[in-house]
């Protein structure tokens, strides 16, 4: 049994990992941006890269792997930019 490889999963993941700290350490607004960004980046990797080096990003067929890393980031992205951190009273 040969473990398989992340391949460039490990391009996305440490974008993540920066979005997940920025969140602990109270930057709400700017983790959820990066957060996005390490979507967009993941579903970029596995749209051009071959499924052998797309490694860890492989779950299902490109498209839906694609297409829900897109929606994840985009949707991030917007509801980042919707939130209202000014504080209440």
């Amino acid at each position: 049994m040969t473990i398989p490889r992340l391949g460039w999963w490990w391009v996305a993941t440490p974008v993540l990992l920066v979005g997940v700290l920025a969140f602990g350490l109270g930057y709400v607004r700017g983790a959820g941006f990066v957060m996005a960004g390490g979507l967009l980046l993941a579903a970029l990797i596995r749209a051009v890269l071959p499924t052998d080096l797309s490694g860890g990003l492989v779950v299902r067929s490109r498209v839906v792997d694609v297409a829900t890393m897109t929606l994840l980031g985009l949707a991030l992205a917007v509801i980042t930019a919707s939130l209202d951190l000014s504080p209440r009273r």
